[in-house]
């Protein structure tokens, strides 16, 4: 099975956490995503952890992880932290094919969404 799990910073401010939370049980329903299961976890002031989610998806079965770095820009967090998460991950499931995407505000399509919105 193919999973995605969304990594976001995590607030102390339970509202923020629940924007991911939503995003990722709204992915998790979409049909044809190609995705046996989607997730979020939070890097730091939340839970659940990466390390956790982790842990539950390769109990699900999970084969391949996908890790989406929900960050508009590419801190530490994304440079450091994740890139070591995913290597410890691979140490701790060896069974598992792990995979970082670029963080979010890399992405293609960004500059686009944001001229959209803010309507040019």
């Amino acid at each position: 099975m193919k999973a995605l799990l969304i990594l976001a910073h995590g607030s102390r401010k339970k509202e923020s956490n629940d924007e991911v939370v939503k995003l990722a049980e709204s992915l998790d329903r979409t049909e044809n995503s190609g995705f046996g299961k989607v997730l979020c976890a939070f890097n730091q002031f939340s839970e659940p952890s990466a390390e956790r989610q982790i842990d539950i998806l390769a109990g699900l079965g999970a084969t391949h992880i996908t890790i989406l770095p929900y960050f508009i820009a590419g801190g530490s967090h994304v440079t450091e932290d994740i890139p070591r998460l995913a290597d410890e991950a691979r140490q701790n499931h060896p069974g598992i094919d792990f995979k970082v995407t670029a963080h979010l505000g890399a992405f293609e399509g960004v500059k686009d969404l944001i001229m959209r919105e803010v309507g040019v």
